[in-house]
C-alpha cells in the first residue's frame, strides 16, 4: 500500500532523525530542522488539531509565506485524515473569504497578523479556529478563534502517549488529502482534489526518472499553494529527503540562493526573465575582460542550444 506523506515523515525521523531536513533564514541567521524535530511539531500540531476538535474529513486551510510551519502544519492535517487547502499569500481578501466558505474549512494556519486579519474580516460561520505562527501584533486582536502556534504545541503535548501513532495506523492513502485551487481566470476558482497516495506515486515516478537525494538543497520560493511546490517541497522532500530551504523574505532571494547552492531550482518565466536582466545589467558595468568572457559564453551557449545540446562549459 502508498504511504502517506505523515507516514514517510515518521519513518524518516525514526531512521535519519539527526539529519538535517528542512532550513529557514531568519534574522540573516539559517537555522536547521532536523528529521526529529520536524516530526515532532508536526505530530504536535496534528494533537493540538485534534485537541481542538478537528476531525477526520474536515478542510484545515495555510495561508501565508513558505515557511516550516506551514509544511508541518498541513502534514500534520494529513495526519487526522483532514483535506489541506492552501491559499495564496498575495490573495485578496475577498477571495479568501469564498474558498474558505466553499471548501467549509474548520481551522487555518495564517502566518502573521496580516493574513489573520483577511480572516476576520471575513463572514465564516464554519471557521472555529485561527492558528498564528508570528505573535507580532497580535496582542491587539480579540477574538476566541484565535490561537498561538506555541498554544498548539503545549496542546499535543498533553496528548495521551500514542495518540498520533494510533492516527498514522488509520491513514488511507486513497482518500482526498489536498485541494488545489484552479486559476479563476473565467469564474470564480474551483478546487481540484488529490488523494494522499495519487501524490506520493506521482512523485515516486518522477524521481525515478530525475532522483534526488538528502546531499540535494531545494530553496523554496514559489508558492506552496501551486501544486508542483507541493510536490517538490512535500512530496520529493520526504521521499528522497533532500533538505529544502525556506529564504528569509521574497527580497532577499537570490542573496540567500548565492548562500544555500541549490542542487536544482523551480522558477516561474517572469523569475527567470529578471534574473537574466539582472545579469545583463551588471555585465554593462563590468569590466572588458569579464564583459568578453560573459559574451563567449553566451554565444556558446546559445549555440549548442540550437543545436538541441548543451555547451561544454557548463560541464566545467
Amino acid at each position: 500500500m502508498t504511504p502517506t506523506l505523515p507516514q514517510i515523515l515518521a519513518r524518516n525521523a525514526a531512521a535519519h532523525g539527526p539529519e538535517v531536513a528542512l532550513r529557514e533564514k531568519q534574522f540573516g541567521i539559517w537555522r536547521s530542522v532536523t528529521w526529529a524535530d520536524y516530526d515532532r511539531r508536526t505530530r504536535l500540531f496534528a494533537l493540538g488539531l485534534q485537541a481542538l476538535g478537528v476531525v477526520r474529513g474536515e478542510v484545515v486551510g495555510l495561508i501565508g509565506d513558505n515557511r516550516p510551519d506551514w509544511v508541518m502544519g498541513e502534514i500534520a492535517a494529513h495526519a487526522l485524515g483532514c483535506k489541506s487547502l492552501g491559499l495564496y499569500r498575495d490573495a485578496l481578501d475577498e477571495e479568501v473569504a469564498y474558498l474558505l466558505d466553499f471548501s467549509g474549512a474548520v481551522a487555518v494556519f495564517a502566518e502573521d497578523e496580516e493574513q489573520v486579519d483577511k480572516l476576520l474580516s471575513a463572514e465564516l460561520p464554519a471557521l472555529r479556529h485561527i492558528v498564528f505562527s508570528d505573535p507580532r501584533g497580535m496582542w491587539k486582536l480579540q477574538d476566541p478563534r484565535l490561537i498561538s502556534a506555541a498554544a498548539m504545541v503545549a496542546l499535543g503535548e498533553a496528548a495521551a502517549p500514542g495518540a498520533y501513532d494510533a492516527l498514522l495506523e488509520q491513514q488511507d492513502p486513497e482518500a482526498v488529502a489536498v485541494l488545489c485551487t484552479t486559476s479563476g481566470t473565467t469564474a470564480r476558482p474551483k478546487l481540484a482534489m488529490l488523494s494522499a497516495g495519487a501524490l506520493v506515486r506521482h512523485c515516486q515516478a518522477y524521481l525515478a526518472a530525475d532522483p534526488k537525494g538528502p546531499d540535494d538543497d531545494y530553496v523554496s520560493v514559489l508558492p506552496l499553494p501551486w501544486i508542483m511546490e507541493q510536490i517538490y517541497v512535500l512530496g520529493w522532500g520526504l521521499i528522497a529527503r533532500m533538505r529544502v530551504n525556506f529564504v528569509e523574505e521574497p527580497e532577499t532571494m537570490m542573496a540567500d540562493f548565492r548562500e544555500i547552492g541549490p542542487s536544482f531550482v523551480l522558477f516561474a518565466p517572469r523569475m527567470w526573465e529578471a534574473i537574466a536582466a539582472d545579469v545583463r545589467a551588471r555585465m554593462l558595468d563590468a569590466s572588458p575582460l569579464k564583459r568578453r568572457m560573459y559574451e563567449f559564453g553566451m554565444a556558446r551557449g546559445l549555440a549548442a542550444l540550437e543545436q538541441g545540446g548543451h555547451s561544454r562549459l557548463a560541464d566545467l
